[in-house]
């Protein structure tokens, strides 16, 4: 029995949740191969007899390079399938659109997935917020692969006609939400958005370090020159986020985004259930300001995959 996960991932931690899973599934048995699509095309998924397809959440949807593979899926006919998030905080539509996604190829789902990651959003962060740090953490990547090994068995019960019980979609997380997933669609970011990130040629050193972070290759960069973005960004705003001369420009940087991000920072901050630390960005460089949520001061790389 042959398994494909399929996902995409910024710095590491949707690798690890997807990673964690196929070890679950070579632990029942079956023959899982693990896809990351910032290496191209999957495999023609209708070689698998089971489906996964992973991603971390932006903007409240699946990431773009996740949800465009999703909607290129064809011809699963009736094989199992699963879908999987990663979040720092709400899911939002993300989980509901992968599961979708799964469905209008053929496949017959068999589970979901979702645990919290590290989510180093430059809109949070250069608020003083780190949500979800340290996550996954080793309790969720064993659940992970709990979960993997549990879908070779689901697979066999759908086989026989008693498919699992799956959860229901997630309710919509509210209007604001909503209003940044319409604002932040991926045909705007691609036809307009794009357009606008810059580096100021001002503060600009020409090291290159957004370029090398940039998860889709993006930015166009060469010794000694300014930096390019390309047509394929996706606002996850690593170059930003990672720049010790703050010098690259987006347009989040805009007022009219900021009501949003000041909503989202002040919601998820008060909300219970959802972790955070109190952070500073320092030349590139995270650094936590006070113990937040029984976390020790300590300092890092951009590493989030969400939002």
């Amino acid at each position: 029995m042959r398994a494909l996960v399929i996902y995409w991932s910024i710095s590491g931690t949707t690798r690890a949740v997807a990673q964690s899973i196929a070890n679950g599934l070579e632990s029942a048995g079956a023959d899982a191969v693990l896809h990351d699509l910032a290496k191209g095309d999957p495999p023609d998924p209708t070689t698998a007899d089971i489906i996964g397809l992973g991603c971390p959440v932006h903007y409240f949807r699946m990431a773009a390079p996740a949800a465009q593979a999703a909607a290129a899926l064809r011809g699963l006919d009736g094989r199992s399938g699963f879908a999987f998030v990663v979040h720092g905080t709400y899911r939002g539509v993300a989980l509901n659109r992968a599961r979708a996604a799964l469905r209008r190829a053929g496949a017959r789902e068999i589970g979901v997935f979702s645990c919290r990651g590290d989510d180093r959003f430059l809109g949070y962060t250069r608020r003083g917020y780190e949500f979800s740090p340290g996550r996954p953490n080793g309790e969720d990547l064993d659940r992970a692969e709990r979960f993997g090994a549990g879908l070779v068995s689901a697979h066999f019960s759908a086989l026989a006609g008693a498919p699992p019980p799956l959860p229901p979609e997630d309710r919509s997380p509210g209007w604001v939400y909503a209003a940044e997933r319409l604002a932040l669609e991926r045909h705007l970011v691609h036809a307009v958005y794009s357009r606008f990130m810059s580096a100021a040629t001002q503060r600009c050193t020409r090291c290159g370090r957004c370029a090398r972070v940039c998860p889709t290759t993006n930015i166009r960069w060469a010794k000694g020159e300014v930096p390019a973005w390309g047509r394929e960004c996706i606002l996850c705003l690593s170059c930003a986020e990672t720049c010790p001369e703050g010098a690259v420009r987006s347009p989040l940087d805009w007022p009219v985004f900021s009501p949003f991000l000041d909503y989202n920072v002040r919601h998820a901050a008060r909300d219970p259930g959802i972790e955070h630390a109190r952070v500073r960005l320092v030349r590139g460089r995270l650094q936590r300001t006070a113990e937040t949520d029984g976390l020790s001061p300590t300092g890092g790389d951009q590493d989030g995959d969400d939002e």
